[in-house]
């Protein structure tokens, strides 16, 4: 190379240490990098890859919220059914819920059916 051609700020060390250059081959070859560079060259590879990640992680989330607020209901109805039910607000249903049946009724009876 002549020399009107090279960089100055371009600094070449005087000696390369082949064993750090290995590893450094080697820890890129096992992180795939190929495969990463890859997907983002591809459009379509990389919306397909996070439409199938999306979907995995909404399904988890999905599953997970399902098993933990069963759990939660679980301990509730466990929590009432021994403190007798709900403590403030259960008289007030029970009476609006027999007032609500007591309407279906004289409708249905009024309707002739």
């Amino acid at each position: 190379m002549s020399k009107k051609h090279e960089d100055p700020d371009l600094k070449v060390p005087e000696a390369v240490d082949w064993d750090a250059l290995r590893q450094t081959a080697a820890f890129l070859q096992r992180a795939n990098l190929y495969d990463f560079v890859g997907m983002i060259n591809n459009p379509w590879k990389n919306i397909y890859f996070n439409f199938i990640a999306g979907t995995a992680r909404g399904v988890g989330f999905v599953v997970g919220f399902t098993i933990i607020g069963g759990i939660m209901l679980f301990g509730l109805k466990r929590a009432f059914a021994h403190a007798g039910g709900l403590p403030v607000f259960g008289d007030e249903i029970k009476e609006a819920i027999g007032y609500i049946l007591a309407a279906v009724r004289e409708a249905q009876g009024k309707g002739g059916h």
